[in-house]
């Protein structure tokens, strides 16, 4: 965790000058260096899991309704596990959906994934076979990988920008 130390002080002219107002301002700088590295270092399992989890809820969408709904318990599960494991191990949970250079990204993986959806409900609706439906979900787990890749660069960067 990120831990600022603050002193009490007293506003007036003598207690706060200019040099001051400069180490603070330089302050929340590094903190906001420090947030962003910390906040954007996620290990490669880290966006494995987010990929497997959108392909599962994509696979879902192409499964009967017994192992659709348990597909789609479990990647829900997965999302929460995800958020309360990134809030232990980082003291935070970035929401994908917000504004800035993410979304953007956030966007194009939204379409993609309901294309992805799509293909799946024309799978289970056109009777084919478990491995086409596989395949859709394998195509949209390397989607979804890459996106989380490029998330994690842009808001890295959009952090990094903000700090100065």
């Amino acid at each position: 965790m990120i831990q600022i130390q603050s002193k009490d002080v007293q506003m007036n002219s003598e207690a706060f000058n200019t040099e001051d107002a400069r180490a603070a301002l330089d302050g929340i700088a590094d903190m906001r260096r420090e947030l962003a590295l910390k906040a954007t270092d996620c290990p490669f399992w880290r966006h494995g899991v987010f990929a497997a989890i959108t392909a599962v809820l994509v696979l879902a969408s192409g499964l009967e309704l017994l192992p659709q709904a348990v597909l789609s318990i479990a990647g829900l599960a997965g999302v929460a596990w995800v958020a309360a494991d990134d809030r232990r191990r980082y003291g935070m949970f970035i929401n994908g959906y917000r504004k800035g250079r993410t979304l953007p990204i956030t966007i194009a993986l939204l379409a993609a994934m309901l294309g992805a959806v799509a293909f799946e409900y024309n799978a289970r609706s056109t009777g084919l076979s478990l491995t086409v439906k596989l395949g859709i979900a394998a195509i949209a787990f390397l989607v979804a990988l890459e996106a989380s890749y490029a998330w994690n660069r842009a808001y890295r960067r959009e952090l990094l920008e903000s700090a100065g």
